[in-house]
């Protein structure tokens, strides 16, 4: 079995749409050869990101020492919002 008809498969199984084109399977292709073993979990990204956070806050360069913490807040939003909340949370104790 190829790959198009597995996704044919699975796509008529929960949602019956007409074939996928080769355009969008190469595509779909593309995006997974661009994802990486050592990519980082959102699990993985809230364990790490108070140390993350407080690195940036010790005028560490953060992006240097966790690249991967650095790339998955470039790619998801909810990580990315849930530590600009943490960032601002911390930065306004230390304020105080």
């Amino acid at each position: 079995m190829n790959i198009k008809s597995l996704f044919q498969r699975i796509r008529n199984k929960f949602n019956p749409q007409p074939e996928l084109t080769d355009e969008v399977i190469l595509k779909f292709l593309h995006v997974l050869e661009q994802a990486r073993a050592d990519d980082l979990s959102c699990t993985d990204m809230y364990a790490r990101l108070d140390e993350f956070v407080d690195s940036e806050l010790k005028g560490v360069d953060a992006d240097k020492i966790a690249p991967l913490i650095h790339e998955h807040l470039d790619m998801c939003s909810e990580c990315c919002e849930e530590y600009e909340a943490l960032l601002s949370v911390v930065e306004n104790t230390k304020e105080q």
